[in-house]
């Protein structure tokens, strides 16, 4: 009888062993299944069967809300630690010790490659409310980047031959996601324009109107990045992610892959997440209040926000492109493939597409101008 698959745990450290040989096993995005690195065993990541007689499977903690936790306390002892001060992991599989930043929460034991989880960080009132799982496979990033070059003109024509791609880490970044409503008033300050004739003149006549329009709106899923560590301009650029496809919780997903926990608290980074919501509340109310109306701009009134967040881990690839020397950095939704990052411009081809696309509308504006000098002659 196979043993069932079962988290060995040590000393706060979770490693995901393969129950046919004992090896270290990674989620796969492909299967959605845990699947062993050396044996290539498969297994279903939602049956959590139980143990052998004598053996009882790992239980899962209860799931606790974030709210009311000192988080201030937690993100001063990141700031603040020092190497010598960070605790030591003891690898299970080879004895190695292993020291984490203290925001990450899963790694690969760079002497045996064992994935590891360390659970402490995910525990109690630090376990996530939910996450998404990877949906993109690493072998899948070739194709999307080739889709995102396809129309970018102005690469150096080099760039496709002399360019190197650097190691892909897939990362679940933290995010708290906000449900919310906003409600209040808006005001609006909107022109009319009347023309009546007198004699020989058209005169218009500008009124201005005060707008004053209730505004109530509901939200759902408006993530936010958790981590001070990166872009937060970056990873609006990658959203949407399918909040449809949220899961439960567990460790077993992070197996194989970089994982770090919020070090940006909830209330820390609500503001960004309101703001967000006031401003779809006016782009949204605009248009409808100032219907009728000319020239219509936003005048004053007050919206407040009614928020509740959630703390979920999202998956994100990263990594770099090398070329002409310099680094370039690349994000892509793990769930979507979306790609986001910066790309170099070729000066020469950046002329050369210039002239191919003025040359012929300089030349139609200097062929008008003549031809209405020569007809004026």
């Amino acid at each position: 009888m196979d043993k069932p698959f079962v988290a060995g745990t040590h000393e706060g450290v979770a490693e995901m062993e393969c129950p046919a040989c004992g090896g270290s096993m990674h989620f796969d995005p492909k299967t959605g299944k845990m699947v062993c690195d050396y044996c290539g065993t498969a297994v279903d990541i939602e049956s959590k069967p139980a143990g052998q007689a004598g053996e009882e499977a790992p239980k899962e903690e209860k799931k606790e809300e974030i709210s009311g936790f000192d988080f201030a306390s937690l993100n001063e002892q990141a700031t603040n630690a020092n190497a010598e001060d960070l605790p030591i992991y003891l690898c299970k599989s080879c004895a190695a010790e292993l020291i984490a930043p203290p925001e990450q929460i899963s790694m690969t034991c760079p002497y045996c490659n064992s994935n590891i989880v360390l659970t402490q960080k995910v525990s109690g009132k630090l376990r996530p409310n939910g996450i998404i799982p990877f949906r993109i496979d690493k072998k899948a990033l070739p194709g999307a980047m080739n889709r995102y070059y396809k129309d970018k003109v102005l690469l150096p024509k080099r760039f496709f031959s002399e360019s190197t791609m650097g190691k892909v880490t897939g990362v679940y970044v933290p995010f708290w996601v906000f449900n919310g409503s906003v409600s209040g008033n808006i005001v609006f300050n909107g022109d009319k324009t009347e023309t009546t004739r007198q004699g020989d003149y058209d005169i218009i006549t500008t009124s201005t109107y005060a707008l004053d329009r209730q505004v109530s709106m509901s939200f759902e899923n408006v993530p936010v990045d958790a981590s001070g560590k990166i872009s937060d301009a970056l990873m609006d650029s990658l959203e949407p992610f399918d909040m449809k496809e949220v899961k439960d919780f567990d460790m077993r997903y992070l197996a194989g892959y970089t994982s770090e926990r919020f070090d940006e608290a909830k209330d820390t980074i609500s503001e960004r997440a309101q703001k967000r919501m006031f401003t779809t509340a006016y782009n949204a109310t605009s248009p409808i209040a100032g219907a009728g109306y000319s020239n219509v701009r936003r005048a004053g009134g007050k919206l407040k926000a009614t928020i509740n967040a959630k703390y979920l881990l999202l998956p994100v690839y990263m990594f770099s492109i090398k070329f002409g020397g310099k680094q370039y950095e690349f994000s892509v939704n793990g769930q979507t493939g979306e790609v986001v990052g910066t790309l170099p411009i070729d000066n020469s081809v950046c002329l050369e597409y210039f002239f191919k696309r003025a040359l012929p509308l300089l030349a139609g504006i200097v062929l008008f101008f003549v031809g209405k000098y020569l007809l004026g002659l």
